[in-house]
């Protein structure tokens, strides 16, 4: 992954002090990581500078100093997931400049890496994506699941809530937990009655205190209304829900810079590549395994064990039954979905176990060579510059088909053949021998 170190290289030369830079600016910054960045070509490459150039307008002239050197590696993931998804370079220019004007506000780079991709769907302003970044950031501190918490940005993405109607739902959810209500349950009143659009969220979230009060002191539960949300109350054969990490610690089999792009340089030692974790449980399965064919030449087909045709037919078809269902960061359900739910829920649905987001599922199974790909293989990315960021699933090897949960798109098919998939690929893994 030659175009992955040249990145590396060129985001450790930016952690330079300002003085050595002459004091980059953002612009300047940005256009260095964009040069190094072989997943572009020259006109592609110039097409996105023009539109980061006229959108960023003077904030791109702004210094790169200490206040502002964390908002660069958000900027750069989101341009890059941009790209990633082939969408216009307008639309990524926008979105880049809602993050950086999300970060300036003191939001947590984190939460805005994964929630300002919801800029690829809709127009969100960077004070919106602030408030919202700062939210879940509450939420989640006052133990409040991460998945409702990312449900709830989600609502009011959908939505278009009211920054007040937002703080309303929030405060609501913390003040459930601390009286020891169940935070699920207080969403699912919450969302659902929210929902129905039959009163506002001051309203609803009075009824919910009285009602849930009243229910504890009378130890039965609430009536809930039908909600769909993208958190899930059932027990699965799944590892709790937790939105997808904007910073892989694994390593990559190619050694790979840390996040922060402009840090102080630190001397980096490649770690060794990780070694397999235990095999996937697959419940009430045979134990044995079948013998593995020799690798073929590419794009021949490798006739599967009986295990993998055992449980393939299942898989695929709830791999498809995701089709369309819309990017959520944290999202787990139909409803809404990030790319290693999308993974871990259809082997999941089929009583196959892997963990919950792509870093460790990049550590899961056994390490598969490109031309031996194999229908359900995982296919692991790195959109970010910084490792393991993106999973998707081979679902036709023949023709390298994969499918995977795209920002801008949901959950769709892509061509593992395309020049931009090919450059950000990283390796895969067979969870099912």
């Amino acid at each position: 992954m030659i175009h992955v170190l040249i990145l590396s290289a060129a985001l450790a030369a930016l952690a330079a002090p300002a003085s050595a830079q002459g004091r980059k600016n953002v612009l300047e910054t940005l256009t260095a990581a964009l040069a190094a960045d072989q997943g572009y070509d020259e006109a592609g490459r110039a097409r996105l500078l023009s539109a980061v150039k006229s959108r960023f307008a003077d904030y791109g002239l702004q210094v790169v100093n200490e206040s502002r050197k964390t908002a660069i590696p958000v900027v750069l993931h989101v341009i890059t997931e941009g790209s990633f998804d082939e969408a216009p370079a307008e639309r990524v220019a926008e979105v880049a400049f809602a993050a950086y004007q999300a970060m300036s506000r003191g939001a947590d780079p984190e939460v805005v890496e994964g929630i300002a991709l919801y800029g690829y769907r809709k127009k969100i302003p960077g004070d919106h994506l602030a408030l919202w970044a700062n939210g879940y950031r509450n939420l989640t501190e006052n133990k409040i699941p991460s998945d409702v918490a990312a449900d709830l940005v989600r609502v009011a993405m959908e939505n278009g809530l009211p920054d007040s109607d937002f703080n309303i739902l929030k405060w609501a959810l913390v003040d459930a937990v601390k009286k020891g209500h169940d935070p699920k349950d207080y969403a699912t009143y919450l969302f659902g009655h929210l929902s129905e659009g039959k009163t506002g969220p001051g309203r609803i979230a009075n009824d919910a205190a009285l009602l849930f009060a009243k229910a504890r002191k009378e130890r039965r539960r609430v009536s809930l209304p039908a909600y769909e949300g993208v958190f899930s109350k059932s027990v699965a054969a799944q590892a709790p829900s937790a939105p997808e990490p904007s910073a892989p610690s694994a390593p990559s089999e190619t050694p790979i810079s840390t996040v922060p792009a402009i840090e102080p340089p630190v001397a980096q030692t490649p770690a060794p590549e990780a070694p397999a974790a235990e095999a996937p449980v697959v419940e009430s399965r045979p134990s044995s395994q079948a013998t593995q064919a020799p690798a073929p030449k590419e794009h021949e087909a490798i006739p599967p064990s009986r295990l993998l045709s055992e449980v393939w037919p299942g898989i695929e078809t709830s791999a498809r039954s995701y089709l369309g269902t819309p990017y959520v960061w944290g999202g787990t359900t139909h409803k809404g979905i990030d790319c290693s739910a999308f993974t871990q829920n259809s082997y999941g649905e089929n009583k196959v176990r892997i963990p919950r987001v792509s870093r460790d599922q990049w550590k899961a199974g056994d390490k598969v060579g490109g031309p031996a790909l194999r229908d359900g293989d995982l296919l692991f990315f790195n959109t970010m510059g910084v490792g393991v960021s993106h999973v998707g699933m081979v679902v036709d090897a023949k023709t390298n088909k994969f499918m995977h949960a795209s920002s801008s798109k949901g959950v769709t098919y892509a061509d593992l053949d395309k020049n931009y998939y090919k450059q950000r690929y990283l390796g895969a893994r067979r969870v099912v021998p």
